[in-house]
């Protein structure tokens, strides 16, 4: 069974759209939060410099988004507390996509997914990269076995 990363957020009012309700836009914008405090609860980041720290990892990495999907299913609104269940849906030798669940108590608000590919970045400059392994091991623990 894979671990499952939690966390919560708030529905704040300038993300909301004239009816209260949360808009699309910003449900994007927690699901990559979510992928953030996950990287951050392993002591990684979304962007790290690893300057002679381990010769396994890129000096300078990053994880730019290359695809995002969503399906709207019910309406966040103003003030109510968004629940976020993160897993990892597959690890590629390059990528991991992130698979996201958002509710509000038992009431499914979205689910999605976000899929980022491994960079280095050196003289301003950006290119893929393999995962490294230690931080391929670490999120081996979230992925969810198909």
């Amino acid at each position: 069974m894979p671990s499952v990363f939690s966390s919560e957020r708030r529905v704040e009012f300038c993300e909301t759209d004239a009816a209260g309700i949360a808009h699309f836009s910003s449900l994007l914008i927690y699901m990559e939060q979510a992928e953030h405090a996950l990287l951050r609860s392993l002591g990684l980041s979304v962007v790290s410099s690893n300057a002679g720290k381990d010769p396994q990892v890129a000096p300078r990495c990053s994880w730019p988004r290359v695809k995002v999907e969503c399906d709207f299913i019910s309406p966040a609104k103003f003030e109510e507390v968004i629940s976020l269940q993160t897993t990892v849906a597959s690890l590629g030798t390059k990528s991991v996509t992130y698979q996201h669940r958002l509710s509000i108590g038992s009431n499914l608000v979205a689910t999605g997914k976000i899929t980022s590919v491994c960079c280095t970045q050196l003289a301003g400059s950006m290119a893929s990269i393999k995962i490294p392994q230690p931080i391929r091991e670490l999120l081996t623990a979230y992925l969810v076995a198909h």
